[in-house]
C-alpha cells in the first residue's frame, strides 16, 4: 500500500502539505512525514485508516464540523480517522505531524489472529487531539529516529507499525480484548525456515510481514514465538545477522567497504559504519586492519 496512492495523502498534497518521506512498511500498512504551513482540508472518502501524531507546534490547528470547533491540536495529539468517516480541518500556524496508513484488510486480520473476533463486529473510533503515551513513545523513540530509505532498518519501522495497530485495537475500539497468546516459541523446522529466508534475503529491505508469512503466522504470535525461541527480537535478529555477513566480508580485501555494506542490507557505506560500531564498539575499517 504506497502511500503516495491513499486518498489523505493526496488530499492532503491538494492543500499544500508538504511530505519529507513516505515508506510502504508492510502490506496495507504505510507511513509520511509531513509538514502543513496553512490551509483548509476535508477527508470525506478515505478507504482506509489514518492514524495522525503531532510532533510539533498543532495549536493554530482545529477540528471543524461546519461552524462548531470539536478542538484544537498540540504537541504529541493524537487523532484517530476511520476509513469513511469525514472531517474537516483548519490549519493556521506551521506545524509538523506523522501518520500511519493501514487498510480494513490489516486490521481485519489482527481482530481475526490476535483477538479471534469477528471483525465485522469491531469498529475504529473517530479521535481527535488525544494524548496516548505509548503512541508518542513508538513515534517518538523508534520510527522518527529511524533512516526510512534504509533497508536495515525497515523491519524496525514495520514492527512499529504493527504494535501502534496492535495499541489502537485494544485502546480505541468498541471491543475490550487482550490478544490470544501461543504458548512456547517456534518449532525447529519453522525456525530453520525463517533463518534461511532471512540469510538468503539479507540485503533486502525485510519487513516483519514476510518472516511472517514464512512462518506462518501472524505478525504479532510470529513476533513473540521467535523472541521466546531466538532470545531476541525479529529486527534485531536480522540486524546482528548483518553486523556478523559484514565481518564475514571485511576478510576480503578485494571487497570495498561500500559493496560490503550494500551485500549486508544497509544503505550506505556510513550507515553500516554506524550500526558496526555500535555492535562491535569498532569501525568496520578498523575490523579490518585488525582481522
Amino acid at each position: 500500500m504506497r502511500p503516495e496512492e491513499l486518498y489523505i495523502y493526496k488530499a492532503l498534497r491538494k492543500v499544500g502539505a508538504q511530505s519529507s518521506q513516505a515508506l510502504e512498511i508492510g502490506s496495507g500498512l504505510s507511513l509520511s512525514a509531513w509538514q502543513n504551513d496553512g490551509g483548509y482540508a476535508v477527508y470525506e472518502r478515505a478507504s482506509h485508516h489514518t492514524l495522525s501524531y503531532y510532533l510539533q507546534g498543532g495549536k493554530g490547528t482545529r477540528r471543524h464540523n461546519g461552524d462548531k470547533s470539536l478542538g484544537k491540536g498540540h504537541p504529541g495529539a493524537v487523532c484517530i480517522m476511520p476509513a469513511g468517516v469525514r472531517s474537516e480541518w483548519s490549519i493556521e500556524a506551521p506545524f509538523k505531524f506523522m501518520h500511519l496508513y493501514f487498510d480494513q484488510a490489516e486490521f481485519d486480520r489482527i481482530a481475526l489472529e490476535s483477538y479471534d473476533i469477528d471483525p465485522s463486529l469491531v469498529s475504529l473510533e473517530d479521535v481527535a487531539f488525544r494524548s496516548d503515551p505509548v503512541i508518542e513513545q513508538l513515534f517518538r523513540q523508534i520510527i522518527v529516529p529511524l533512516d526510512w530509505q534504509n533497508p536495515a532498518d525497515k523491519m524496525s519501522l514495520s514492527h512499529a507499525g504493527q504494535l501502534l495497530i496492535q495499541h489502537l485495537f485494544r485502546c480505541y475500539t468498541n471491543k475490550t480484548a487482550e490478544p490470544e497468546f501461543i504458548r512456547g516459541g517456534l518449532p525447529p523446522y519453522v525456525a530453520k525456515r525463517v533463518k534461511d529466508y532471512i540469510e538468503a534475503f539479507l540485503d533486502q529491505g525485510l519487513v516483519l510481514e514476510d518472516l511472517s508469512t514464512v512462518a506462518e503466522l501472524s505478525p504479532f504470535h510470529f513476533t513473540r514465538m521467535f523472541q521466546r525461541t531466538m532470545g531476541t527480537s525479529p529486527h534485531q535478529y536480522v540486524l546482528t545477522r548483518r553486523v556478523q555477513r559484514a565481518k564475514d566480508l571485511l576478510g576480503d580485501s578485494q571487497k570495498t567497504l561500500s559493496s560490503i555494506a550494500f551485500q549486508c542490507g544497509f544503505s550506505s557505506q556510513s550507515h553500516m559504519a554506524t550500526r558496526f560500531r555500535k555492535a562491535t564498539g569498532l569501525t568496520p575499517r578498523k575490523f579490518r586492519q585488525l582481522s
